[in-house]
């Protein structure tokens, strides 16, 4: 597969069809390929119809397809900033749930729908965008231009984990 195989445009809680797709990418990926549980398919695609609709707003979803068939995704979620006397409009955003469908990774579809991301975002007019990778994708990330920091830190509340 090459790169420019992949189309990407962002889904709309409006479109059933995109739902559905974002849906089951998600769902693969978190209870397929990684055995986590929950939900049944069709519990959770509806309760993801509902909290897209709800986070219209703050969530745009992007999704990767090849010869018609959704086969990646990405989020970004976008915060508004406190307003400064300077800079009254102040937003950021953040990289979610970045996912490439096994049969199409490595082969520079991540790098096309993560490239559809920044794009957007610099045209929205964000100061800037993070991600939290994870230790794989860390080399991915830098080759698109994410750089560390050291400016972030990172309480983490949730159960097992530790902040470092």
């Amino acid at each position: 597969m090459a790169e420019s195989s992949l189309e990407v445009r962002t889904g709309h809680v409006d479109n059933v069809l995109d739902v559905d797709a974002l849906a089951r990418l998600v769902y693969d990926w978190r209870v397929l390929e990684r055995n986590e549980s929950g939900l049944e398919f069709s519990a959770y695609r509806d309760a993801l119809a509902e909290w897209m609709r709800e986070h219209e707003e703050s969530h745009v979803a992007f999704l990767g397809s090849a010869g018609g068939d959704a086969v990646a995704m990405a989020w970004l979620a976008v915060v508004h900033r406190v307003p400064s006397p300077v800079t009254f409009e102040r937003t950021c955003a953040y990289v979610q749930s970045v996912y490439v469908a096994p049969d199409h990774r490595n082969h520079g579809a991540g790098t096309v729908l993560v490239s559809a991301l920044v794009d957007h975002a610099r045209a929205a007019g964000l100061d800037y965008i993070a991600v939290h990778p994870s230790e794989r994708s860390f080399p991915f990330y830098r080759r698109l231009g994410f750089a560390g920091t050291e400016r972030v830190l990172e309480l983490d509340f949730r159960p097992g984990r530790t902040s470092t």
